[in-house]
This record gives structure tokens, sequence and C-alpha cells, in this order.
């Protein structure tokens, strides 16, 4: 069973909310390492950490 993107099952909205925090989290971990480093690499760590 598929999800859809703008549907009104909740997963759709906990998957893109996830996405956004992990974007949010990598970004701050950017700018706290003065724009060092890759900010897609942080990005896949966010990720990793929310996969378990």
């Amino acid at each position: 069973m598929g999800v859809t993107v703008g549907s009104a099952d909740p997963r759709a909205r906990a998957v893109l909310a996830t996405a956004f925090a992990c974007l949010d989290a990598a970004s701050m971990a950017w700018v706290d390492n003065d724009g060092k480093g890759d900010i897609l690499d942080l990005y896949d760590e966010c990720l990793a950490a929310v996969r378990g």
C-alpha cells in the first residue's frame, strides 16, 4: 500500500514533516560548523538517525 503525498493519510504528513525536520537539523548543524562540510551529507545523517 503506497502513501500518496497530499492525501488525508497522516503517514504522508509524517513523512513530509520528518523530511523538513531533518533538513532543519542539518541546516542548523551546518551553520554551527561555520558552513564547513556538505549539507547534503548532514541531511543524509539526519535521515539515517530517523530510520534507526
